[in-house]
């Protein structure tokens, strides 16, 4: 059975990820003991795949917080033999301030006068090894709930069919890039269509931008050799049982080079891979 770890920064969707793996399919517990975790596994691998997809458990903060930077080491443990995935969530300080004050709900470390950043920047210490041992890290802090809910749905769908999951995704640099990429690409070398005052408010969807950039040679030879390179590294990743694979292709703002470059890398590796999405981080939505 496929057990799923969820962990992450408090505020950062782990709740709402945990009800989405839960309509999927999967028995979820949020919350459990760490001493309890082997147990439980145990327990489901001996029952019937024919009632659950799967098994998803949130180990985070709140979950005897002082022995989950030795989670880690025991996660080695509880893969062998195990088709197990950690999956990490994660935003930036800024958006994890701005949810906890729209809530008006404590950090689970905001106490003996701690301040309310200096607890998420406690916890993100104290997160980090179970963070670097992460199959997937998401980064929700530009993602409405629904949007966390569709993004945990292609990316676990995805990987249940037993292949790379990839995910191509457009930014901008002003922004900052994903803390969640595995290879991040930069298209600011490329013409700009945002001096360009015609195709200023439109995106890199747009036929004008399209044409604009297909009419520079550089263009098509930044394209290709990308595409090239990705479909050469792709099996590699695939081969060391990667189970994830997110590739974040940015410009200035986000809005009109990388997009355009994510859609024609999406669509190229879609041509050669089975599990491939698109997502647009800054793009403005209409």
């Amino acid at each position: 059975m496929r057990t799923i770890i969820v962990s992450g920064t408090s505020g950062s969707g782990k709740s709402s990820a945990l009800n989405q793996l839960e309509d999927l399919g999967y028995y979820c517990v949020d919350n459990l003991p760490i001493a309890l975790v082997s147990f439980l596994i145990e327990h489901f691998s001996q029952q019937s795949s024919a009632t659950h997809k799967g098994l998803a458990i949130c180990i985070d903060i709140r979950t005897e917080y002082a022995g989950v930077t030795d989670f880690r080491d025991y996660l080695k443990t509880l893969r062998e033999g195990l088709e197990l995935q950690l999956i990490f969530f994660d935003a930036t300080s800024q958006a994890l301030s701005k949810r906890f004050n729209e809530t008006r709900r404590k950090h689970p470390l905001s106490k003996d006068g701690r301040s309310l950043s200096e607890a998420i920047a406690a916890e993100r210490e104290l997160l980090e090894p179970l963070a670097s041992a992460a199959d997937l890290i998401i980064d929700t802090s530009e993602m409405s709930p629904y949007q966390q809910r569709e993004l945990v749905t292609e990316r676990v769908d995805a990987a249940d069919t037993n292949s790379l999951s990839i995910q191509v995704q457009s930014f901008g640099f002003k922004k900052g890039a994903p803390v969640d990429a595995d290879i991040v690409l930069d298209m600011r070398m490329l013409a700009n269509p945002h001096w360009e005052p015609e195709l200023r408010a439109s995106t890199g969807q747009a036929p004008g931008v399209i044409e604009f950039l297909e009419s520079h040679d550089q263009t098509h030879e930044v394209a290709k050799d990308l595409i090239d390179m990705l479909i050469r590294w792709v099996p590699m990743y695939k081969a060391s049982q990667r189970a994830y694979l997110s590739i974040a292709i940015g410009c200035t703002g986000g809005k009109h080079r990388s997009v355009y470059m994510t859609e024609r890398v999406g669509k190229a590796l879609a041509e050669q891979f089975s599990s491939v999405t698109v997502l647009h981080r800054d793009m403005p939505r209409s």
